[in-house]
């Protein structure tokens, strides 16, 4: 039993029917977008509501990760003993072929990318897939010769014997409250990727400690490295230079990418090609060519003397601090945060926002948390639409400011989802700089 018919669970029931498996599928919306792909695909393929008597005639039952666990009636099939599972936790057991898993709660999307980048320009057959797009058992092939998967927390509460060659969490910050009762529930849940991995690459500057290999854990940080199993920084803090143990590797400034967050982000992609025994030499190479992701600190212009840039994937609190942090050195950002809050506490970015955030515009629906939130730090204007708010922020900006659009928020309040929204705000900037 299929439940949730979206992406993932499209290419399950395409994975299935392919295999001769027979399934039946479920959703709670009466008509999901891949409804007519569904019975394009199986001709005569009939849509049921999710209900708990339906559930019960499955022998499994594989969710979709915007299905919750704790739904009620998912609780009481498994308490019958049927068995839960989702696509990433099948993939695992699918693959021939050796699997890096990332997760984080930021920055997994850029790692995932730029790891798949550093192993396909020394290796044929490396398949990207998982959170960032495509699902993974859409790139399921005899053919591969290593899988990178981006791996969300939602897909983790399933797949909690996922086997991997090397796993890495890159970081943790309160994320999807709405979801999970306690924020350490979150923080568990990203945890089971270590539960089967060979190799782990870990974040020294996280709080949270996990089990992992004694004898076979990597480590990344913004601090220098004390041996040759550490990558990190040393040296000047306007230009570090990346290191793995004594061995320099290359210089921050020459990351095409800007911000301190895509330093770690490259030093935990370098930590990752080291776990997976891609050569070093040629990573640091590639690595500075890299360019970025669209909607992940992406740079739109320069207008007047005013950079733009488009983070509409910082769908959190951690990722729009990270993305401050890293262009704090400015010290005169206009910020534009707003959209579906999430249960996020905003009071979490006033001590990010300091003194180099000289104005917030908000927008969405939680525009009234985030200013009672922020109020008292820095000046906040409620802005009534998304196209107001640009117009907001193009006034407020200064020659040498920088727009920093990085919401805090998820989308669905507005938008179909960050990429539509990130696209939105580039398009009305050059309408109106143009």
């Amino acid at each position: 039993m299929i439940v949730g018919l979206g992406e993932t669970g499209y290419s399950v029931a395409k994975y299935l029917y392919a295999a001769g498996i027979e399934f039946e599928v479920t959703d709670s919306d009466v008509a999901p977008g891949r409804l007519s792909d569904l019975k394009a695909l199986v001709p005569g393929a009939q849509l049921y509501p999710l209900e708990s008597g339906l559930l019960q005639r499955a022998d499994e039952i594989i969710l979709s990760p915007g299905v919750p666990l704790s739904l009620p009636v998912l609780q009481d099939a498994r308490s019958k003993g049927i068995t839960l599972t989702g696509d990433v936790a099948m993939f695992g057991e699918l693959a021939r072929a050796p699997i890096v898993a990332i997760t984080g709660s930021n920055g997994k999307s850029t790692v995932t990318s730029m790891v798949g980048v550093l192993a396909s320009s020394q290796l044929s057959g490396v398949k990207v897939a998982g959170n960032i797009g495509t699902p993974c058992l859409d790139v399921l092939a005899a053919s591969a010769s290593l899988y990178v998967l981006e791996v969300s927390s939602f897909q983790l509460e399933v797949a909690t014997s996922l086997s991997v060659k090397v796993a890495a969490c890159l970081n943790l910050s309160p994320d999807h409250l709405d979801r999970y009762a306690r924020v350490e529930d979150y923080y568990k849940t990203k945890g089971n990727i270590y539960n089967r991995c060979e190799i782990a690459v870990v974040n020294r500057n996280c709080a949270i400690e996990f089990d992992t290999p004694a004898d076979a854990t990597i480590s990344f940080g913004t601090n220098a490295p004390e041996n040759d199993t550490q990558f990190g920084l040393v040296g000047a803090e306007n230009n570090p230079v990346l290191t793995q143990g004594s061995t320099e590797l290359m210089l921050a400034g020459d990351l095409q990418i800007k911000g301190k967050h895509n330093v770690q982000n490259a030093l935990a992609a370098l930590a990752i090609g080291y776990a997976a025994d891609l050569e070093m030499g040629a990573m640091v190479e590639d690595l500075k060519e890299f360019q970025g992701l669209a909607h992940r600190c992406e740079w739109v212009g320069d207008f007047s003397g005013v950079t733009y840039v488009n983070d509409s994937k910082a769908t959190n609190i951690g990722a729009s601090i990270s993305a401050v942090e890293g262009f704090a050195q400015t010290k005169n950002i206009v910020l534009i945060l707003g959209g579906e809050g999430k249960g996020a506490d905003f009071t979490l970015m006033a001590q990010a926002i300091g003194d180099c955030v000289k104005r917030v515009l908000v927008f969405g629906r939680a525009a009234d948390e985030i200013q009672t939130a922020l109020q008292d730090v820095v000046a906040v204007q409620l802005v009534d639409s998304f196209n107001a708010v640009v117009d907001e922020a193009i006034g407020a900006a200064e020659s040498g400011d920088i727009v920093l659009f990085s919401p805090a928020c998820a989308s669905f309040d507005m938008f179909e989802n960050y990429q539509v929204r990130g696209d939105e705000f580039k398009r009305l900037l050059l309408e109106k700089l143009s």
